[in-house]
């Protein structure tokens, strides 16, 4: 058989996405050590309480299937927002959303722009549907905005922009964000991934969501409950845009890709209010912390809009992750980012960060 004739040729410049390793991974080579994982940016304290009730509310409803449209979940969001249920989607995790856009969106050859060092998924989604991807350049470890409009032309249908950026922490902020997009023309989508927005401060962070208020036709958001609520392994994401964008993504996206449990979790997360705000204050202060811990060992690092913090070492980030294993510290090693000296580490509890800071000690100095 030859595969080659079989496969989509928007494929063949894919690169695997990469996850964090993880414990599971981590113990087959090291059984004895017990590890603390700080490579995916997961919630330290885990799930939300009541989230976790609901999951458990809900177990025995899972055996018929969940409602395609999330309208519970919808209702509650555009509660939250003051906007349309009609503007919201709700997805398999923001990723879920992030295939549906490129689906909906992408023709072949129409062309995508997305930062040189930005969540790949991204680019992946952009070739699968055999579009053309246009790298824009960083300004160190931020996003170059005017690089991005100096790159649009009549063949540019969308502009990714992960905002707080992840790897790097960084975020374009109100002022720079409001000027750029009145430049970028009506019939380019711009894809404002908010995923992280719950750790940056609001007045900072640009007011998306009175945009859409306002009828702006060509932004997209998306967020996501995984990060901040604890939910990661419930996969549950959503988008808001104005309802015709909305109403074709819906036409792409599988129809009961959002569970049942993960429809109820979402509902009830938005109402834990204390578990919300709990993990905002751990991550301030633990950001705090290592902030200072890394001012005294001298190494170099991006001060976080997010729950992680790229870390250059100034050696190979490869040999850091190996050695922090060693010491049962799993951590995000960034050269798959293009940051072949940096890695990234997820702010933890009190006690993870002292473990991970006299871990890199320790390596360091090895």
């Amino acid at each position: 058989m030859n595969i080659e004739k079989l496969v989509n040729p928007g494929t063949q410049s894919i690169k695997r996405y990469e996850p964090g390793k993880s414990v599971f991974e981590a113990k087959r080579e090291q059984k004895n050590i017990e590890f603390i994982k700080m490579a995916s940016n997961e919630n330290p304290l885990g799930m939300s309480p009541m989230a976790l009730t609901a999951i458990k509310v809900h177990a025995g409803s899972a055996s018929a299937y969940p409602e395609v449209s999330c309208a519970e979940l919808r209702a509650a969001l555009a509660e939250r927002f003051e906007l349309s249920p009609e503007m919201f989607i709700v997805g398999n995790g923001a990723d879920g959303i992030i295939y549906a856009l490129a689906m909906a969106f992408i023709n072949q050859d129409d062309q995508a722009i997305i930062p040189f060092i930005t969540f790949p998924y991204y680019e992946i989604a952009v070739k699968a549907l055999r579009g053309k991807v246009v790298v824009s350049r960083m300004k160190g470890y931020e996003i170059d905005l005017t690089d991005i409009l100096n790159k649009i032309t009549s063949k540019t249908k969308i502009i990714w922009l992960s905002n707080p950026n992840n790897p790097t922490g960084s975020m374009i902020k109100q002022d720079e964000f409001e000027r750029f997009f009145k430049q970028v023309p009506e019939n380019v989508l711009v894809v404002h991934d908010e995923v992280y927005a719950d750790f940056a401060p609001r007045n900072e962070l640009p007011h998306t969501i009175t945009m859409l208020k306002q009828g702006i036709p060509n932004l997209i958001l998306l967020r996501s409950f995984s990060k901040i609520y604890g939910l990661a392994g419930m996969r549950l994401g959503y988008g808001v845009a104005q309802e015709a964008l909305v109403n074709i993504m819906y036409k792409v996206r599988p129809p009961f890709d959002v569970s049942v449990l993960a429809q109820a979790a979402g509902c009830a997360a938005l109402n834990d209010t204390e578990f919300y705000n709990k993990t905002l204050k751990l991550t301030n202060q633990g950001k705090d912390y290592l902030y200072t811990e890394l001012e005294r060992m001298g190494l170099e690092y991006v001060r976080s809009y997010t729950n992680f913090i790229v870390i250059d070492t100034n050696i190979n980030c490869r040999d850091v992750q190996k050695k922090l294993l060693e010491r049962g510290i799993i951590i995000r090693p960034a050269d798959t980012y293009q940051l072949p000296t940096c890695i990234r580490v997820t702010v933890g509890t009190e006690e993870q960060n002292k473990k991970f800071i006299s871990a890199l000690k320790a390596v360091l100095k090895s």
